[in-house]
């Protein structure tokens, strides 16, 4: 079993069932508090406020602070993978990609981005945090593994190795890219260029799969 595997499994034996229905609700003014106030900062009693409940229900359904964040964390990049998985379910997997990035430089809420990052610096410091970004990561990598391979296997990115390395390699950097351009969009840099920013992320990306962007997809 490999570490993100473990963190995963630990993760899953810990988490509690309790509050049924009411619990995604709950969670998503986890995301909110938490996105106001950062990691460090957010008590189980500036949720109860938000939510409109006692601190003692929030125990009950997540047992300690730092298992309701992760399960936050947690439920956030749920959402944002099965969105991905959807966004690149149809098309070619050129197309499939487009759709991928276009949704990484325009998610639904800028919640998702926040959270990332205070989680990303909290998780400096926490060794256990760092495990369970690693899998969460993972899961985000792993639509843009799927779109890449499958063109690959298929013969349309012929400027590109089909071993499995080559194929992270590429999906690292793009993920990476994406990532880094958070900072921009939620710091709200007046230099950030949108459309100019998805035009030179597409054709750095065509130019690494050897694909020639057609005009309904660049």
């Amino acid at each position: 079993m490999s570490p993100v595997q473990g963190a995963e499994r630990r993760f899953l034996s810990t988490r509690r069932r309790a509050g049924g229905e009411k619990r995604e609700e709950v969670l998503k003014h986890v995301i909110t508090v938490l996105t106001e106030r950062g990691y460090g900062r957010t008590r189980f009693s500036d949720v109860a406020q938000v939510a409109g409940l006692a601190v003692s229900t929030l125990q009950f359904y997540f047992g300690s602070r730092d298992d309701m964040l992760l399960e936050a964390l947690q439920h956030s990049t749920e959402q944002e993978v099965l969105a991905l998985e959807a966004t690149a379910a149809e098309g070619s997997p050129w197309q499939r990609l487009v759709a991928l990035v276009d949704r990484a430089l325009d998610p639904l809420s800028e919640d998702a981005w926040r959270m990332l990052m205070e989680f990303w610096h909290a998780s400096m410091r926490d060794p256990e945090l760092r495990e369970h970004g690693e899998h969460l990561h993972r899961r985000y990598r792993q639509p843009f593994v799927d779109a890449i391979r499958g063109g690959v296997e298929q013969g349309d990115f012929q400027g590109l190795a089909s071993s499995d390395e080559a194929i992270e390699n590429v999906v690292t950097v793009l993920v990476g890219v994406l990532d880094g351009l958070i900072i921009p969009r939620v710091l709200d840099h007046e230099y950030y260029d949108g459309p100019g920013v998805r035009t030179v992320v597409l054709a750095t990306l065509a130019s690494a799969l050897g694909v020639t962007p057609t005009d309904e997809t660049a």
